[in-house]
């Protein structure tokens, strides 16, 4: 009988310590996304008073949050490139947490509200 109750109280050990463990290690899709993240950091840097912040989306989609009012105060030329350098990065991140997959990618842009402010989108 003690040789049963040590048994399950073994088991139980094990157990607990394999989902304190499964509970502690971030799950392969956070890890993708934290990176993800990581690489889109020097938009915020690149684009400090209109970039605020930003917010992936089932899979395949970036939602980057805009001061609207330093949005429309930026130089037209600027704004493109900002696009175009948001949606490479976006593309960049995306394909090295999702090696030799192909996907359609959209980044939103979005005003402090939720409102959608423009939309670019690209192939893998």
């Amino acid at each position: 009988m003690d040789d049963l109750r040590a048994g399950w109280q073994a088991a139980a050990k094990v157990a607990l310590v394999m989902l304190v463990g499964a509970c502690s290690s971030p799950a392969p899709q956070q890890r993708a996304e934290a990176a993800e993240l990581a690489n889109l950091a020097s938009l915020k840097q690149q684009y400090p008073e209109v970039v605020m912040g930003f917010d992936i989306q089932p899979e395949n989609t970036l939602v980057v949050s805009l001061d609207l009012q330093h949005y429309i105060e930026m130089d037209d030329d600027v704004v493109a490139a900002m696009k175009r350098n948001s949606l490479s990065r976006w593309r960049s991140a995306w394909s090295a947490a999702h090696p030799h997959v192909h996907a359609l990618l959209h980044v939103r842009f979005i005003d402090f509200i939720g409102r959608k402010v423009a939309e670019e989108s690209t192939k893998t």
